[in-house]
């Protein structure tokens, strides 16, 4: 899926997502989960770490 937020919307969902130590990608799969699954998406200011797994994508 390919999202092009509007710029004004863009910079708050930056500022959300830094907020809760978060990137604005697992900031927007916990925001569209709680929308769909009908709760609230679960904070946490701990950083997970994963190890033996590879991500891909894109940083601008």
């Amino acid at each position: 899926i390919n999202l092009r937020l509007p710029a004004h919307l863009k910079a708050r969902a930056e500022e959300t997502a830094n907020r809760e130590g978060l990137s604005v990608n697992a900031w927007l799969v916990r925001a569209v989960a709680a929308a769909v699954e009908g709760g609230t998406p679960a904070r946490t200011t701990e950083k997970t770490r994963t190890v033996g797994q590879s991500l891909t994508g894109w940083v601008r």
